[in-house]
C-alpha cells in the first residue's frame, strides 16, 4: 500500500473511512460520514483505490474527490481528509490502511461498479445497497433528517447506535421492532422490552424514538414504516443460507420495496477485545443493567470511598494492630475483628472501575492508596513482630495459615470482588460488604508480611506477600469484570481512555497469569506435601496396630524433615501409642525398622529417627469381674 495523495491526520480523533469508487455513489453514505465526523469531531478519510497507477487512473480518482468536496457544503468539508492510494491487494491493505490511521467505521457500497469484500475488515463496517442519490442533492444536514433502525435487540444495533447517538437532535433517530401480526399480543410486549432494553444499553434516553409496527413480515413493516425516512439502518445477523430461503432476505427485500438505501452494520471483529463485547451483551440478559444515572452515583459513591485521608490511614492503622495481635494469640474472632474495620477494599475496588472507565487519574489516585495503606499495614505488623521475638514466641496456626496461599484463595478472592463490586454499586445491597470483607482479607496477610519477616521468617513473609497480591489482583480483576457487566465504560469517542482502558486490561492480566502459574506451583507442592503426609501417617498406623510389633492404637504423632550432620534428610518422628501391654525396646527398634522400611521403598524417607510414648491401659468389661493376680514375691520360699 502506498499513500500517492493526502495524509493520514496526526491527531487521535474519530475517523471513519468512505470507500468512494464513482461520482454518483456518494448520496445517503457520504451524508452519514460527513455527520458523524462532525458529531465527533474528527475526520472522514475520503479514499481511492487504485490497481495501476497511471496518469488517467490519477486524474479520475482527483475528479472524484473534488466532486465529493463540492457535495460537502462549506461547513462540512474540513472534516474531509482525501486519500489517493496505490493498491495491488485490496483487501490486506484496506485493514492496513484501518489500524494505521484508526479508524472507527468503513462506510462502502455493495451494489457499485467494483465489488469490494468487507467480511474481513477488523473494525465496524457500514455496507450500503440502493443508494440512488445523486451528489448533487447530496448537501448539509437537509440531507440527512431521519434515520430508521430496524432491531430485535442484538449487539450489531447497539453498536451502531452507539456512534449514531451524536447525530441527535441534528438528525431524528427512530429504532424499529416488527412484531409479527400472527404472533399475537405476546410479540408486540416483546418487542417493547427489547427496545426498552436496548435504549438503556445505549444510554439513549430520550433521544432515540421508539416504534413498533405490527406487520405480516419483517420486511413489509420496514417499508411501511421508511416512508418518510432517508436512510435504513439494519444490525447484521448470523443466518445461515437455510434461513434466507425460508425467511428471505430482508436488506434484499426492502431495497426492492422501498425506495430509501438500506445500510447494513457489523460491530468490529476479528480482534480479542471485541468478543468480550459479545460477552457482555449476552450476560446483560442475566444481570441488571444499570442506567447512566445510577451508574454516575455509583461512581460518586465509589470514589469518594477511594479517596485517602486521614481516617483512611488511622483505621488501617488500627486493623493492622488488630490484625497483628489476634494473629499471635491465634485467635480467629479478632482476626475477624481486624478484617471489618480494615477500608482497604473501597480504593481496591475503585481500581477496578478505573481500569473499565480508563481514568488514568483515578487510577494513580486508587493505586496510590493501596500501597499506601499496604506498607502502612506491613510497618506496624512488623513492630507487632519485634513483640514477638522478644517473647520468644512460635509463629501461631493463624500466622502459618496466611503463608501458603493456593488457588483456593485465588477463587475466593475472585468471587469476593465481584459481590464486592455489586455491593458498591447499589445502594440497596451495601449490606453483603461487611460479609466480602470477612471473605477477602486484606489487611491480615499485610499484618503477617511484617511480623513473620521481623522475625526472621523470610519464606513466609514472602508466602503472605504472595497472598495480599493475589487477593489485590483477583479483587481488582473480578470487580473491572462486573463493571463491565453492569455497563461503565468510556464513550466511543474518549479515544485516550479507551488506551488507558486497554493497556490497564491487558497489564491487569498479565499479573493474573502470573499470580495463577505462582499459586498453581504452590498448590501442587501443597498437595504433594498433604499426601506425603497422609501416607506417612497410613504406614504409621499399621505399623503400629500390627499385634506382631506393637499391637496399640496411634494417639498423636510429630515428624519433621530435618538434616543429619552428613548431610542426609532425616525423619524425626515423635509417636504417642496407647496400649494394654508393656512395649519392649525390641518392639520400638522393630517399629522403626517396620516404619522406616516402607517410607524407604515408596521414597518418602531414606532415613528415620523414632521416639515412641507409651501410654499404658488397662481395660475392664463391665460383665467380667477382674482377677487377682498372685504376687511373685509372696509365693517365694524365704
Amino acid at each position: 500500500m502506498e499513500i500517492i495523495e493526502g495524509q493520514i491526520p496526526a491527531d487521535t480523533t474519530w475517523r471513519g473511512l468512505f470507500l468512494l469508487t464513482s461520482a454518483d455513489q456518494l448520496g445517503k453514505t457520504f451524508d452519514l460520514g460527513l455527520a458523524l465526523a462532525r458529531a465527533h469531531s474528527g475526520y472522514l478519510l475520503t479514499a481511492v483505490f487504485l490497481h495501476s497507477v497511471n496518469p488517467t487512473e490519477v486524474a479520475h480518482a482527483r475528479e472524484l474527490l473534488a466532486n465529493a468536496r463540492q457535495a460537502a457544503s462549506d461547513e462540512l468539508t474540513s472534516y474531509i481528509c482525501p486519500l489517493i492510494i496505490s493498491s495491488a491487494k485490496f483487501e490486506a491493505d484496506l485493514n492496513t490502511l484501518i489500524s494505521e490511521a484508526e479508524v472507527e467505521l468503513v462506510l462502502a457500497h455493495l451494489d457499485g461498479p467494483d465489488w469490494r469484500n468487507l467480511n474481513h475488515v477488523p473494525c465496524a463496517v457500514a455496507a450500503v445497497r440502493g443508494d440512488r442519490n445523486n451528489a448533487s442533492d447530496t448537501s448539509n444536514e437537509s440531507g440527512l433528517k431521519h434515520i430508521l433502525m430496524p432491531t430485535s435487540g442484538g449487539p450489531n444495533t447497539a453498536h451502531a447506535l452507539q456512534f449514531l447517538l451524536r447525530l441527535t437532535p441534528r438528525t431524528r433517530i427512530t429504532a424499529l421492532y416488527i412484531a409479527r401480526s400472527y404472533l399475537g399480543t405476546n410479540e408486540e410486549a416483546l418487542g417493547r422490552s427489547r427496545l426498552r432494553q436496548l435504549l438503556q444499553f445505549v444510554d439513549a434516553g430520550n433521544r432515540i424514538e421508539r416504534q413498533l409496527v405490527m406487520a405480516d413480515t419483517v420486511a413489509d413493516g420496514i417499508v411501511a414504516a421508511s416512508s418518510d425516512c432517508d436512510l435504513v439502518i439494519i444490525g447484521a445477523t448470523r443466518e445461515s443460507s437455510i434461513d434466507k430461503v425460508l425467511f428471505g432476505d430482508i436488506p434484499a427485500a426492502v431495497v426492492r420495496q422501498s425506495k430509501c438505501p438500506v445500510m447494513i452494520v457489523r460491530q468490529p471483529q476479528a480482534q480479542f477485545r471485541h468478543w468480550w463485547a459479545f460477552f457482555f451483551w449476552y450476560i446483560k440478559k442475566w444481570l441488571p443493567h444499570m442506567d447512566l444515572t445510577k451508574r454516575t452515583e455509583a461512581y460518586t459513591r465509589i470514589r469518594r470511598g477511594a479517596r485517602p485521608d486521614i481516617d483512611f490511614y488511622m483505621l488501617i492503622s488500627l486493623s493492622a494492630i488488630i490484625a497483628a495481635f489476634g494473629l499471635m494469640s491465634n485467635s480467629t474472632a479478632v482476626v475477624i475483628g481486624a478484617m471489618l474495620v480494615a477500608p482497604l477494599m473501597s480504593p481496591i475496588v475503585g481500581m477496578g472501575m478505573a481500569v473499565v472507565l480508563g481514568d488514568a487519574r483515578f487510577l494513580r489516585l486508587t493505586t496510590g492508596a493501596v500501597i499506601k495503606g499496604a506498607l502502612l499495614a506491613i510497618f506496624v505488623g512488623m513492630l507487632a513482630g519485634l513483640l514477638l521475638v522478644v517473647m520468644q514466641l512460635p509463629l501461631t496456626p493463624e500466622l502459618l495459615a496466611r503463608t501458603r496461599p493456593s488457588l483456593l484463595d485465588l477463587g475466593i478472592a475472585l468471587f469476593s470482588g465481584l459481590a464486592a463490586a455489586y455491593a458498591l454499586s447499589r445502594s440497596d445491597a451495601a449490606g453483603a460488604l461487611p460479609g466480602v470483607a470477612i471473605a477477602a482479607a486484606l489487611v491480615p496477610p499485610l499484618a503477617t508480611v511484617g511480623i513473620t519477616f521481623a522475625a526472621g521468617y523470610f519464606w513466609e513473609s514472602l508466602g503472605a506477600l504472595l497472598l495480599f497480591v493475589t487477593n489485590l489482583v483477583s479483587i481488582s480483576s473480578a470487580t473491572a469484570l462486573m463493571f463491565l457487566v453492569l455497563g461503565f465504560r468510556p464513550a466511543r469517542d474518549q479515544k485516550a481512555r479507551r488506551a488507558v482502558q486497554m493497556r490497564s486490561v491487558q497489564i491487569e492480566l498479565l499479573m493474573l497469569a502470573t499470580v495463577i502459574a505462582l499459586l498453581s506451583v504452590m498448590t501442587i507442592e501443597l498437595l504433594q506435601v498433604q499426601t506425603r503426609e497422609a501416607r506417612i501417617l497410613e504406614i504409621t498406623t499399621t505399623a503400629v496396630e500390627n499385634q506382631d510389633i506393637i499391637g496399640g492404637v496411634l494417639v498423636d504423632t510429630e515428624y519433621n524433615f530435618v538434616l543429619d550432620e552428613s548431610g542426609i534428610e532425616l525423619l524425626q518422628m515423635d509417636l504417642v501409642v496407647r496400649t494394654t501391654k508393656a512395649v519392649t525396646h525390641g518392639q520400638v527398634a522393630r517399629l522403626q525398622q517396620e516404619i522406616g522400611a516402607a517410607l524407604q521403598n515408596e521414597g518418602i524417607a531414606r532415613q528415620i529417627a523414632l521416639t515412641l510414648s507409651v501410654i499404658q491401659v488397662v481395660q475392664l468389661a463391665p460383665l467380667t469381674a477382674p482377677t487377682s493376680t498372685p504376687d511373685p514375691a509372696l509365693l517365694s520360699p524365704p
